[in-house]
């Protein structure tokens, strides 16, 4: 919602990679930073904005990467832009991610892209699947009724 109904601007810092940050980039770090904080089960998270670990909670059990909005640099074309994350289980009295296999410890992995249309991939290591997801109005009626 926050990018279907707001406007992106270039602001003056650069990510820790050199690129030049939309203010989107760093108000959709927070967001979801924010989420994986409230959520409580997150131990700690990193994301392209912030290339270190950031502790949030310290009973959580999973460890979470992300690139906030992939492709912002062509958000003004209206081409499709989008989240990546991965999900790994912290296995016990681990506190970074450095050693961790992803193929052995990773749990899920995301891909958000907001475009023409919302949607969502999904994959769950538990069920071993690959599911997308499609955002559609729960409202009964169309525009023109």
């Amino acid at each position: 919602m926050h990018i279907r109904y707001n406007t992106s601007n270039k602001i003056t810092t650069a990510n820790d990679f050199g690129d030049v940050q939309l203010d989107f980039d760093v108000q959709i770090d927070s967001i979801l930073f924010d989420a994986l904080t409230q959520c409580g089960v997150v131990y700690a998270a990193s994301s392209e904005e912030r290339p270190y670990l950031v502790k949030l909670n310290e009973k959580g059990k999973f460890f979470v990467t992300f690139d906030p909005l992939d492709g912002s640099s062509i958000i003004d074309s209206n081409l499709a832009i989008g989240t990546i994350a991965a999900i790994w289980r912290k296995p016990e009295g681990v506190t970074d991610v450095i050693g961790m296999v992803p193929r052995v410890d990773m749990v899920g992995a995301a891909l958000s892209c907001y475009g023409s249309r919302t949607n969502i991939v999904l994959y769950n290591s538990k069920t071993k699947t690959v599911d997308e997801l499609t955002l559609q109005r729960q409202d009964e009626g169309s525009a023109c009724d």
